[in-house]
């Protein structure tokens, strides 16, 4: 069953907003703005506002709206889903095992988020990572990558498409980009546990470490959740140089609803703290160190690896092999200072 076939009726928008409401009530990690939001829904559907909303997408993408103009919750999200669900053993997919399986098995088919893995001129690394993965099943993957990049000299990690995932990889990335002493990342006050959860790097990973070399994040608009979280904690630590966009600001983790059939919500149950700023990236975005349009931040990032690079290599290496260095980043640098002069 497409969109186009499946309708809403003013009684099923009723029902999805009930359901809404209660799941809201006892599980959003900010309890006191859902009166707010409960009474500009209701409002809008007594006054016949979403007599148009039909579709069971414009629906969700109204109602997502108003929640966030409500609440400033970038994570509080309806969504509809074309072809309809199966009823899960539990309406919170995020601890269903059947929907865990569903969502291993399709992230499996995408490499479980490891779009590129790649050696640029220069020797600079560069990873295009489009989502976090579970560790459980995409550590391997993860290690593979790192052991790839290991012998780079700077490191660019590209989040511009990347719409988060889970956060226990971008902790263990983190932990390759720094030394093996555990360092505190952030803390997450979880409401359905009344409690609140450290993160740390881990003291031991896989192969070798990416320390005291370069790291540089690309981020655009369309990165969030744990990929913002990524960059924050990597910037904020000042081990990484963020070039890009502003981020989406999307800092509060979240589970996932089944409402019906055709729909599910996304609500957040806990907020995050860095170690650092004590706050997070909620509303705001991670602001780039250089901002530049985001079609740009890759060749940015890599012109700049390339000259810092350049200055401190011949420190370090054999004349021969600067030499070879500088020669496979000549046309790179090249056409940079043919930029400048224009």
């Amino acid at each position: 069953m497409s969109d186009e076939d499946f309708t809403l009726t003013a009684q099923l928008q009723s029902l999805i907003l009930d359901r809404l409401f209660r799941l809201l009530s006892e599980h959003y990690v900010f309890p006191e703005l859902v009166p707010a939001v409960e009474k500009t829904l209701r409002q809008q559907f007594d006054t016949g506002a979403y007599e148009d909303c039909t579709a069971a997408d414009v629906f969700c993408e109204v109602v997502t709206k108003q929640m966030s103009e409500s609440c400033h919750d970038r994570h509080l999200v309806l969504r509809s889903h074309a072809e309809a669900l199966p009823l899960y053993e539990t309406e919170n997919l995020t601890r269903s095992e059947r929907w865990q399986t569903q969502m291993a098995e399709m992230e499996t088919l995408r490499n479980f988020g490891f779009q590129k893995v790649e050696r640029l001129d220069g020797n600079i690394g560069y990873l295009d990572l489009r989502f976090f993965s579970s560790p459980a099943i995409a550590g391997d993957t993860a290690v593979a990558a790192m052991a790839f990049l290991a012998h780079t000299n700077a490191l660019i990690i590209d989040l511009r498409y990347n719409d988060g995932g889970e956060n226990y990889m971008a902790h263990l990335l983190t932990s390759y980009l720094v030394e093996a002493e555990p360092m505190l990342l952030n803390s997450f006050y979880l409401r359905p546990q009344q409690s609140t959860q450290q993160c740390w790097t881990l003291p031991y990973v896989p192969g070798k470490r990416y320390v005291n070399k370069p790291v540089y994040l690309l981020t655009s608009p369309a990165t969030a959740s744990a990929a913002e979280e990524f960059a924050y904690t990597l910037q904020q630590s000042r081990r990484a140089t963020v070039i890009g966009e502003r981020t989406m600001g999307a800092a509060n983790p979240v589970e996932h609803y089944q409402i019906t059939e055709h729909v599910t919500a996304l609500i957040p149950i806990g907020t995050s703290i860095n170690a650092v700023s004590g706050t997070n990236w909620e509303g705001t975005g991670v602001v780039p160190d250089k901002e530049v349009p985001e079609a740009q931040a890759l060749h940015v990032a890599h012109v700049e690896a390339v000259q810092q690079m350049l200055a401190e290599a011949h420190v370090h290496l054999s004349p021969f092999a600067y030499e070879a260095l500088e020669q496979e980043a000549h046309t790179l640098i090249k056409g940079q200072i043919f930029l400048h002069e224009e």
